[in-house]
């Protein structure tokens, strides 16, 4: 290759990537200092060890706490007001209330009906901790706090721009979204489907006005729904309901009622609360249908909550929270950031190590190291992954991957060189016989990933879809690497500069024909003597 396409080629490849560098590391102000550019990097989703949790306390209906109470009871102790409040109220313990009439529904005895309320508070707890379990998070938290309250929380999902104070959108919209989580798997009540038309269904009870149900009273819907998932393809986000074979045949009948009157939506409830609506303008007669939403989160949670009432895991117990708060992290507040420099330490030590044992082409792997972090880090922020430590290890460990197979083909191209061949047969020679063990560990590598992000939930899903990204980046970056051997090696002439280009040292033909006279000649002498 020439000269002048190898210095075009170099050029674009290294602005390339220091433009794209620039713009995903720094954040920076603006100019005008009243808007800032955040970076790629600081744009990333972090998992709860480096931003922090979102959490809130969840109260039964009718409890209170001990705080509320307080404000609540009248001045004048010796007002009928007053007396009525105390008999409203029974202390459950030092910190909640709950209301009189409420805890009589379990039993006569307030320790009874205590004790009561304390088991259908833990029974609650753990759907709900099933719930979360199916929503993917990377990490959450789940129990039942003071007998009767049950305390959840789940990664805030900030960015470090948000963590940190510098965008104060994507902070509010983080929370609204935990917020809106938390809100949905906390529901009670059983699945019931509705319609305003009282033309084709039973009344309910009258809370519910003129909203009925399109099954009866005391149909039990998870006779009909097998199960609930999430379905989303090319930015269409959806719930996917399976039916049973009885679901089947009461659904085709309910859907040609619904399409032929004045309310054509089959409403789906949880308790009280109408979750989506499934617009019928023709009748149902397979085994699944789709209800579009607006986003993945709303698919998620709609999912999640709607496949664990249809098995039959309804909370026993309404409940109710304040707001929804955001700590920091539980490793300190600057873990984000120190974990940064302690990755950037360990890429700066691979690319030193890299040039000290390959000299000029380190600098060229080096570039590589820098491409295939870059990749990572876009990747992740198109792909809206939460980056957790398990993700930064599982990187980490593809980086190191990554360089220790051009370590091996550029060690086996230095040992095709040390017995006299030329560099470009040698870089030939040297990369087909690694070509198969590079093969074989990116394959490894791609199935792995592949099997973790569809079998797995959570952090586990996630490190597998940074093992797919590495994977394909690696072998791409690793090939990419050979080309611009050719590409550097336009910049030496002889093969005595090119292999002080390379850091290798190899013999001549000169130097091998001396040699072979030398052994000759000894062999020689020592048979006359």
């Amino acid at each position: 290759m020439g000269k002048v396409k190898s210095t075009i080629i170099t050029v674009i490849t290294t602005l390339a990537i220091v433009a794209l560098l620039l713009f995903s590391v720094i954040s920076c102000n603006l100019p005008g200092g009243v808007e800032r550019y955040n970076s790629i990097l600081s744009c990333l989703h972090y998992g709860s060890e480096f931003t922090g949790d979102a959490y809130t306390t969840v109260l039964p209906d009718g409890v209170i706490s001990s705080e509320q109470y307080n404000y609540g009871i009248p001045e004048d102790t010796s007002s009928e007001e007053y007396q009525d409040y105390l008999e409203k109220y029974t202390k459950v313990n030092d910190n909640y209330y709950i209301e009189t009439e409420v805890l009589e529904e379990y039993s006569d005895d307030a320790d009874t009906a205590i004790s009561m309320l304390e088991d259908a508070v833990q029974a609650d707890a753990e759907i709900i901790s099933k719930r979360l379990d199916t929503v993917g998070y990377a990490s959450y938290s789940v129990y039942v706090a003071d007998g009767v309250t049950i305390k959840v929380s789940v990664p805030s999902n900030f960015t470090y721009a948000s963590y940190r104070g510098n965008d104060n959108d994507s902070y509010t919209t983080a929370l609204t979204v935990a917020s809106t989580t938390i809100s949905y798997l906390t529901l009670g009540g059983e699945l019931t489907l509705r319609n305003t038309d009282s033309t084709i269904t039973s009344r309910l009870d009258e809370d519910y006005g003129s909203t009925g149900s399109l099954l009866g009273v005391r149909a039990d819907v998870s006779d009909y729904i097998k199960s609930v998932s999430t379905y989303s393809s090319g930015g269409v986000y959806a719930v996917k309901v399976k039916l049973t074979s009885d679901g089947e045949d009461i659904f085709y009948k309910i859907s040609q009622k619904v399409a032929n009157c004045d309310d054509t939506y089959i409403r789906f409830y949880v308790g009280t609360t109408n979750i989506i609506n499934l617009t019928c303008e023709e009748t149902i007669d397979s085994s699944s249908f789709y209800v579009q939403v607006d986003d993945y989160e709303t698919a998620v949670n709609y999912a999640s909550l709607l496949d664990s009432v249809a098995s039959g895991d309804s909370l026993s117990l309404e409940y109710e929270y304040s707001e929804v708060k955001a700590s920091t992290s539980a490793y300190g507040e600057y873990t984000a950031l120190l974990t940064a420099i302690a990755v950037l330490v360990v890429l700066v030590g691979v690319m030193a190590y890299s040039v000290y044992r390959y000299k000029k082409l380190g600098l060229v792997l080096s570039l590589m190291i820098v491409a295939f972090a870059l990749v990572l880090i876009v990747s992740l922020f198109f792909l809206e992954t939460q980056l957790t430590a398990a993700g930064v290890l599982t990187s980490l460990v593809c980086l190191m991957l990554f360089v220790g197979s051009n370590y091996w083909s550029y060690d086996s191209v230095k040992k095709e060189i040390s017995v006299g061949r030329t560099v470009q047969n040698a870089v030939k020679t040297g990369y087909k016989k690694t070509v198969a063990g590079i093969l074989d560990l990116h394959l490894v590598m791609l199935v792995a990933g592949i099997l973790l992000s569809a079998v797995a939930v959570g952090e586990a899903a996630a490190c597998g879809i940074i093992l797919i990204i590495c994977s394909i980046a690696s072998y791409c970056l690793h090939w990419y690497g050979r080309f611009m051997w050719y590409v550097t090696m336009s910049y030496a002439r002889g093969e005595s500069e090119k292999r002080k280009f390379f850091g290798v040292k190899g013999k001549t033909f000169e130097e091998l024909e001396e040699e072979l006279d030398s052994q000759s000649n000894g062999k020689k002498a020592y048979g006359e003597v």
